[in-house]
């Protein structure tokens, strides 16, 4: 009975191809035609054999990991994007450290660690961290991209980053609900110190201003982004007298809880009021929400997030790149016309 463990040498010798060929066909190279990577991909298997990854991170001076930072997974946008990430890093034979931000304060911790060579690179989504945090991982020279969540300040022109158009997305949402009838519009928004938010309230605001709508500021209600957020809002702002005819919610996640709000109060949407999200997640389209939104192509970014760090991991030089994609707006049943006399 054998007690090494199987090696590329092993299953080289029984493919009657070189070690290099093996180690070639397991990184799916395409310098190896398909016929032998399968054969030696289901050798491999049958065979037992495992990479060793410390041996080879000896040769290639690399970890063969690359961290990915998000904030809190019940937030489905990130799973949207964590996946997305992983499965194109899975490709290139990269192992995918995953940080979330749990609580308060041990997200930091977590991202100290990084500096020791852990891992080739960072994927940051975190909205929580503010930009101090970035200057500082900028400062470390780790490859690093940072996907859906724009920089403020000097930290902008530093690094790489792929975003949405957030400024004219909420743009979007004030044009359209004024072209719809309504003029009392209330805002449930997130931190300002998440500058993705910070931008979509600020397009929103500006737009409404330019048809000559001012945002009443006993109508927005502000926390964090979440469920609860949305349904503490939507209480708030419906339970009013002079309530809204229309709400916007900074995230698809934030107008879930919202619609809840609508049926524990017993309204009709969007009879009695229009809610309108931000993300258009899978969900958002189900008949039971048939939420109003504005989409942002989650997985176009993610992609390109990872296209952009594994080229910086692999050497490539220039200036930081800054890819951001555009935004539609989703009409659905969540939103309507306002009836005149409402």
């Amino acid at each position: 009975m054998r007690n090494k463990p199987i090696t590329g040498y092993d299953v080289a010798r029984r493919a009657g191809v070189s070690q290099s060929t093996v180690s070639r066909a397991l990184r799916n190279d395409p310098r190896v035609i398909k016929e032998t990577r399968d054969e030696i991909q289901a050798l491999a298997k049958e065979m037992g054999y495992v990479p060793h990854v410390t041996a080879r991170s000896l040769i290639t001076r690399r970890s063969s990991s690359i961290a990915v930072v998000t904030g809190d997974l019940r937030n489905p946008s990130f799973p949207v994007l964590v996946n997305t990430l992983q499965d194109r890093f899975a490709r290139d034979d990269y192992r995918v450290l995953l940080m979330s931000d749990r609580e308060q304060g041990t997200l930091e911790n977590d991202i100290l660690a990084l500096r020791g060579g852990l891992v080739d690179g960072v994927v940051f989504i975190s909205a929580r961290l503010d930009s101090p945090i970035v200057s500082e991982m900028i400062g470390w020279k780790i490859p690093l991209v940072i996907l859906n969540r724009d920089v403020d300040g000097k930290s902008a022109g530093r690094v790489d980053r792929v975003t949405s158009d957030n400024l004219g997305g909420g743009r979007l949402v004030a044009d359209h609900l004024f072209e719809m009838g309504h003029r009392r519009i209330g805002l449930i928004s997130g931190p300002l110190a998440n500058p993705s938010v910070k931008l979509r309230e600020t397009g929103f605001r500006d737009a409404l201003a330019r048809h000559g709508v001012e945002l009443d500021e006993d109508l927005v209600v502000r926390g964090e982004v979440d469920a609860k957020t949305g349904l503490d809002g939507g209480l708030a702002l419906l339970n009013r007298e002079d309530r809204p005819t229309a709400i916007f919610c900074v995230t698809d996640y934030v107008a879930f809880g919202t619609l809840d709000a609508t049926k524990r109060l017993g309204l009709v949407v969007p009879d009695d009021v229009s809610i309108v999200g931000y993300n258009d997640l899978d969900i958002s389209g189900w008949s039971i929400l048939d939420l109003t939104t504005v989409r942002q192509p989650l997985e176009d970014m993610a992609k390109a997030a990872a296209e952009l760090l594994l080229a910086r991991i692999d050497g490539a030089a220039g200036p930081p790149v800054h890819r951001e994609f555009g935004v539609e707006w989703v009409q659905r049943g969540s939103s309507a016309t306002r009836i005149t006399g409402r």
